[in-house]
């Protein structure tokens, strides 16, 4: 009997790992506009995102679930030195009383020069389902008030 558990249970872990879905988010596809300003977290000792970019509609009726991965691309100009720019990918709307994180892990995109484009891509495992929305959160420890052009990269936004 514990054979069959253990059997069953391993069986339903390849089944879920071959069922688990890829969601692509091009930054530039944000419903927020191309410009994400970030100032002083009212809420804490960093700077974050005063207009997160959200995506809930590219997902609509299918948001990620537990195991899903998120794959976020970006190309990405700032207007001041940043030593370091984090994401994260959270549900920011009031039903998540405006912070779960999707996605346990932070990503850092390291040594930012003001007027110079980045490009590059940051992988995310899905540890929770959002609630409502889905939202990239852009934040650093500096006290650095800045402006973020967000430019379309080849990829396109949705459900892979």
């Amino acid at each position: 009997m514990k054979r069959f558990i253990l059997a069953a249970l391993v069986g339903a872990m390849f089944l879920g790992s071959l069922c688990a879905e890829t969601y692509v988010i091009d930054l530039a596809d944000t419903t927020n506009g191309k410009t994400v300003t970030i100032g002083k977290n009212p809420y804490g000792k960093n700077y974050q995102n005063t207009n997160p970019p959200t995506f809930t509609k590219y997902f609509a009726g299918s948001l990620p679930k537990p195991g899903d991965t998120i794959e976020v691309h970006f190309k990405l100009t700032s207007n001041k030195d940043l030593p370091a720019l984090v994401m994260a990918v959270i549900d920011n709307s009031p039903a998540a009383k405006y912070w779960l994180q999707i996605s346990n892990q932070y990503e850092a995109v390291k040594n930012i020069k003001a007027n110079e484009t980045i490009e590059g891509e940051l992988l995310y495992k899905v540890v929770a389902e959002p609630k409502k929305d889905v939202t990239v959160q852009l934040m650093y420890d500096d006290a650095i008030d800045s402006k973020i052009t967000l430019t379309k990269t080849a990829f396109k936004t949705g459900k892979n």
